[in-house]
C-alpha cells in the first residue's frame, strides 16, 4: 500500500475514525454478559466479549461503533476452542494472574488459522465493526525473555494480526498493549489501547495503586515512541480504581486527556459499566 499523508485514515480505519483530529471521544470495556445497551448510550466506541447477550444493534444504532473482544495470545479453559488448541500441542505456559487462561504458540500456522478463519470471521458476521485484540503481549513477553526457547514470537504475533487484516480488511483493528510492534503495523492498525498507565492493580493484595512518577514517565515515553512509529495510531487507556472513588477517577480522566488520549476507568474485572463522574471533588494530591 502507498504512503499517504495522515489528513485521513484508510479503510479499516475511517469505519471508526472519521479523520485524524477526530474519532471516538470516550470508550467502554465491558466483559460482563447482561448489562443492557441502554447503560452504554453515550459511549462512542464499545468493547464487548463475545458473550455479551445485549443487542449489537441497538448499540450501533444508538451510535456506538462496537468491537469484539478476541483473545490471539492466550486461550482460557472455558473458551470452545482450548481443548483444541490443548490437543494441538499450542499451549505454551499458564497466565500466574489469570489462572485458567494459557499463552498459546502463536507462531503455529494451526493457531493463525483458527484465530484468522474461525474466531474472527465468526464474530464480524455477528455484526461487530471490528475486533479488540487482546493478551498480545504475552507471547511478546516470553519471545523477549526467553528469546532461546520461544523465538521468532514477536514476527509472528505481526503476521498474525497482519493476517487479520488482510482477510478483514473492513473490521477496524484495536490493539490492547503490543507497544513493541505498532510500527510494524501502519497499514493495519490504527487504535491502540494501554492499561495501567496511571494507575495500577495490586493481583496480590487486590487494591488499586498510584503509578509511581518515574513509571508515568518511563509509560508516557514508551506512548510517544508508539505514535511515533505509527504516526495515525489512536492512544485510549485505561486505568483500574474503585469508581466510588470519584475524586481520583475525576483525576485519572483529566489527566489522561490533558496528554491526548482517550480514557476509561473501570474495576480490574471490567464486568460492570462505570461511567465517569459528572462531578467530582478536586483531585487528591499525586501519591
Amino acid at each position: 500500500m502507498s504512503m499517504r499523508p495522515h489528513t485521513c485514515l484508510t479503510v479499516a480505519a475511517a469505519l471508526l475514525l472519521a479523520g485524524c483530529s477526530t474519532g471516538p471521544k470516550n470508550w467502554v470495556a465491558y466483559y460482563g454478559a447482561d448489562a443492557p445497551p441502554e447503560v452504554m448510550q453515550g459511549f462512542d466506541l464499545v468493547v464487548v466479549d463475545p458473550g455479551y447477550r445485549g443487542s449489537i444493534t441497538t448499540l450501533k444504532a444508538r451510535g456506538a461503533k462496537v468491537l469484539a473482544y478476541l483473545s490471539i495470545g492466550e486461550i482460557a479453559k472455558h473458551h470452545k476452542a482450548f481443548i483444541r488448541a490443548q490437543q494441538a500441542g499450542l499451549l505454551l505456559r499458564e497466565n500466574v494472574n489469570w489462572k485458567g487462561a494459557w499463552v498459546v504458540d502463536v507462531r503455529d500456522p494451526r493457531w493463525q488459522q483458527l484465530v484468522v478463519e474461525e474466531l474472527a470471521t465468526a464474530l464480524l458476521r455477528r455484526g461487530f465493526d471490528g475486533l479488540f485484540l487482546d493478551t498480545i503481549d504475552s507471547p511478546l513477553h516470553l519471545g523477549h525473555t526467553e528469546a532461546a526457547r520461544f523465538p521468532g514470537m514477536k514476527a509472528a504475533t505481526v503476521r498474525l494480526i497482519q493476517a487479520l487484516h488482510r482477510r478483514h480488511p473492513d473490521a477496524a483493528l484495536m490493539l490492547n498493549g503490543g507497544l513493541p510492534i505498532v510500527g510494524s503495523l501502519k497499514d493495519a492498525v490504527h487504535m491502540l489501547a494501554i492499561e495501567s498507565t496511571l494507575s495500577t492493580w495490586d493481583f496480590q493484595k487486590k487494591v488499586p495503586l498510584w503509578r509511581t512518577p518515574a513509571e508515568r514517565s518511563a509509560a508516557l515515553g514508551r506512548l510517544q515512541q508508539a505514535k511515533m512509529a505509527n504516526p495515525s495510531l489512536r492512544i485510549f487507556t485505561l486505568d483500574y480504581w474503585d469508581p466510588a472513588d470519584a475524586a481520583s477517577v475525576h483525576r485519572i480522566y483529566a489527566e489522561q486527556r490533558a496528554r491526548g488520549f482517550v480514557p476509561y476507568v473501570a474495576t480490574i474485572a471490567l464486568n460492570r459499566v462505570v461511567s465517569e463522574p459528572a462531578q467530582a471533588q478536586s483531585p487528591a494530591a499525586s501519591q
